[in-house]
């Protein structure tokens, strides 16, 4: 695995609809290196299965999942500790 930093990244999802298509799904990862101004193809993956698209965020102690689908309301938020989801860390 290869670590890059780059200013803007794109990942493309495009579902496959000809019917002599390779595979249902063309994941492309394309990238814009920093100090560049011309973005490339680091990877393209094929598939037959739905891409899983996750977001997580890391809070320095944890890495959480972002934008989750829940049917309960969210509890109210006070304190900044709550909003960053840290009520009852000790320090």
């Amino acid at each position: 695995m290869s670590i890059i930093k780059a200013s803007i990244v794109e990942v493309e999802v495009q579902e496959q609809t000809v019917p002599d298509a390779g595979s249902k799904f063309m994941v492309v990862v394309r990238y814009e290196p920093d100090g560049k101004q011309q973005s490339d193809i680091l990877q393209i993956i094929l598939t037959d299965q739905k891409p899983i698209i996750k977001e997580t965020m890391d809070l320095g102690d944890r890495v959480v999942e972002k934008n989750v689908a829940t049917t309960t309301k969210p509890k109210d938020v006070t304190t900044p500790e709550q909003l960053l989801g840290l009520e009852g860390s000790h320090e």
